[in-house]
């Protein structure tokens, strides 16, 4: 065994009940064993390597960042609150030049934050998948989910869109020759980050056309990889892609995106999405699917949210730096989505501290505490299709009382340690 862990309370990560007195032991990136009630004759010498002996502690699963955007750290505390949607979009756009090293600068800050925070599994949406060497450096398990868009009519930069997300992979990931054969390079070619995979992120109906969500949508399936998309974040899309007009709309032409002759879909996003689009491809289950905000889901979405259940990712604080409407918890819960919780960018958020964003959560008025900690760690893993044994952990020192989540919502908690593939990645004691 590499690591033993004495802890007061343990989070298990299938049932998610909490057991009292319990030695975990890690060997590699598995659990290997729980021994509840904690007692062993001779304590933990000899039971492995490493022993981590807490008192008053919780060891759960780790935090998993289901939605953020890495490449726009660099903007933390630069764009205004109080802007719109479309008012916003463009000062991110702006930002996306600044030099490179200032990204990464910013991305290697944010990774540094995610950790000291407890989160181990990130799925961030990228540009050019700089954030994957960042995240295998500071030991996280990601997926970097290469953002395309365009592609609005076909023939139109769907496959050029495709082509550079494959540029990406080349450079950035191990090559898959099966699929790539002679054009998957020589030996010099790169070597996955360690912990880190790609997906795909087609960037959202309003600005991503059928064709190029479909090629997207067919890879990630195709090889079992993650999907993740925007739909439904803003009451200036439902209006877009609806009835083709607004501030969207503006924007876009602004952009130089010809929408002559466009007037709207004359449906919702989401259906538009899980309806025409994809419909034909999706399953009863599609957690690999990440819908993220579905802010402002209709009556008729939520049918097709339940027939397809994918994973949907709640943003909380990002979602209140824009002033939305409640986020609608409580259908989808009904709709039996899988459920998870992300941070979005530092572009519209002030931190990436999970526990900040269930804070927030935790004072909707539908929420369940022992839910929403399910949606940050247990439902992110099964989104990012990390395996259930997974050491993926975080020990948190504990407030007096029995009731370890409401506790660590309502008082400041430490993180004395965390694990992510079995590695120590953070230990504050």
């Amino acid at each position: 065994m590499d690591y033993a862990i004495r802890v007061s309370h343990y989070v298990d990560p299938v049932t998610f009940e909490v057991q009292r007195d319990v030695i975990v032991l890690i060997s590699g990136a598995h659990v290997a064993d729980v021994i509840v009630g904690g007692e062993v004759s001779g304590g933990l010498d000899g039971l492995a390597k490493q022993t981590l002996d807490f008192d008053n502690a919780v060891c759960m699963p780790g935090f998993v960042n289901a939605h953020c955007h890495l490449d726009l750290s660099h903007l933390h505390n630069q764009v205004p609150r109080g802007l719109t949607f479309p008012e916003w979009a463009p000062a991110v756009i702006a930002g996306r030049a600044m030099p490179q090293a200032m990204i990464e600068g910013g991305i290697d800050d944010a990774c540094q934050m995610l950790v000291a925070s407890g989160t181990t599994g990130v799925i961030d949406i990228s540009v050019g998948g700089d954030s994957a060497k960042f995240m295998s450096k500071h030991g996280l398990r990601g997926i970097a989910a290469l953002e395309v868009l365009g592609g609005g009519s076909p023939g139109s930069g769907s496959e050029k869109a495709m082509q550079r997300a494959d540029e990406i992979v080349r450079s950035r990931f191990e090559l898959d020759r099966n699929r790539l054969g002679e054009d998957a390079g020589d030996a010099s070619a790169p070597t996955k980050p360690e912990g880190v995979d790609y997906g795909f992120s087609p960037h959202a109906p309003y600005s991503t056309g059928m064709e190029l969500y479909q090629h997207a949508f067919g890879r990630a399936f195709g090889e079992r990889r993650l999907c993740t998309t925007h739909v439904a974040e803003s009451l200036e899309e439902v209006e877009f892609v609806s009835r083709g007009t607004g501030p969207l709309y503006d924007l876009l032409t602004t952009l130089g995106v010809d929408l002559s002759g466009f007037g709207g879909f004359g449906t919702s996003p989401i259906a538009l999405l899980l309806g025409d689009w994809l419909g034909p491809w999706l399953g009863a289950e599609n957690p690999s699917l990440v819908l993220v905000h579905c802010n402002y889901a209709q009556d008729g979405d939520l049918e097709l949210l339940a027939a397809t259940r994918p994973s949907v990712c709640w943003c909380p604080r990002s979602h209140a730096w824009f002033g939305h409407e409640p986020w609608p918890l409580a259908k989808m819960h009904e709709a039996g989505v899988n459920l998870v919780l992300g941070t979005d960018s530092l572009a519209s958020n002030s931190g990436l501290d999970m526990l900040s964003e269930l804070r927030l959560a935790a004072q909707h008025p539908d929420a369940d505490i022992v839910e929403l900690f399910k949606a940050a760690t247990i439902n992110g893993r099964e989104a990012m299709g990390t395996i259930k044994d997974a050491a993926d952990l975080a020990i948190w020192g504990l407030p007096n009382g029995d009731n370890v989540f409401e506790g660590m919502l309502k008082s400041e908690v430490p993180l004395y340690a965390s694990f992510s593939r079995g590695q120590l990645i953070a230990r504050a004691i």
